[in-house]
């Protein structure tokens, strides 16, 4: 039974038959939006319950007829449901071609191009030899000369210059010439014997002024000349001649500043090391003298074991 008047309920079901589904004043109100729209109810065909015209309302509170069933909501349609996904099929590339099998590539076929390790020698007279043919760098035939040697095989210290001079490839010795002699005497005066001797490049270029042929690539490709040279002779320390040959020995990781690097102790693969003016430099500049001097006492302390 409704709980609204009669006239109030007879205007919500005229409503109702002019398409209004939401009734109202007998349930809360919620907002339109807070659930899916409601299915519109079928209009009940002309004619099957008539209503009383506005003047005949007396006569329709004696006679009511029968009582109006209360006005419920439609049945709320339920969403279909979700038709199942189909997934596309993975995309599928060309076909692979197959590859003709025949013979490999004749450039596959050739050896890598490698440059042969050094010897170890067993001599000196193996390493002169070697160094006399070797081709492992431009110096070959860029060469006025080949010295990689000088001074006696077995010595307490030992020099590094360069390259051999005019008249060290004349003496085929390294610091043979007379421009060495002050450096040699001066040690001698200092209780130094003879040092052994040898050059960054066994091969003296055919321009000495051409720096392009004179670089870490030659000097790296010429090392396993002159590190065994100083090897072999057993050396305790190594007095290497001016800023170049320091540079070259050191490599491109090992920064050079001259002449404040010069005096100052360093390696050559774990053996003491000591830089210093070149010889031909003291000739000419006289004031060079005494730190050459203070350079060749602090080889003296090495050999001596003091350093």
């Amino acid at each position: 039974m409704s709980v609204l008047p009669e006239a109030v309920a007879r205007w919500a079901r005229l409503q109702r038959e002019l398409g209004i589904d939401e009734v109202v004043l007998d349930q809360v109100w919620k907002p339109l939006g807070s659930s899916p729209p409601l299915a519109k109810p079928n209009r009940p065909p002309t004619g099957s319950e008539p209503i009383a015209p506005r003047d005949m309302g007396a006569q329709a509170s004696r006679n009511p007829g029968p009582t109006p069933a209360a006005p419920t909501r439609a049945p709320q349609a339920q969403p279909a449901a979700p038709a199942p996904r189909r997934e596309a099929p993975p995309a599928r590339g060309p076909a692979p071609v197959a590859k003709p099998v025949g013979p490999p590539a004749q450039a596959s076929l050739r050896p890598a191009a490698t440059r042969a390790s050094f010897p170890t020698f067993a001599s000196l007279a193996d390493l002169e030899a070697h160094a006399a043919s070797c081709e492992r760098c431009v110096l070959a035939k860029r060469r006025k000369s080949v010295v990689a040697s000088g001074g006696p095989e077995k010595a307490d210290w030992a020099i590094l210059t360069l390259y051999a001079w005019a008249e060290d490839s004349e003496n085929r010795q390294i610091l043979s010439g007379i421009y060495a002699a002050p450096l040699l005497e001066l040690a001698k005066s200092l209780g130094l014997g003879a040092p052994a001797a040898t050059a960054i490049f066994a091969c003296t270029p055919d321009d000495p002024s051409d720096t392009t042929i004179q670089g870490f690539t030659e000097a790296v490709r010429c090392r396993g000349h002159w590190l065994q040279r100083l090897k072999m002779s057993g050396c305790k320390a190594i007095l290497v001649l001016d800023h170049k040959a320091t540079t070259l020995a050191r490599g491109p990781s090992g920064a050079v500043e001259w002449p404040a690097f010069r005096g100052q102790r360093w390696e050559i693969d774990g053996i003491p090391a000591i830089s210093t003016h070149h010889p031909s430099r003291m000739a000419r500049q006289s004031a060079l003298r005494p730190e050459v001097e203070s350079d060749l006492r602090q080889i003296l302390s090495l050999v001596n074991g003091a350093g």
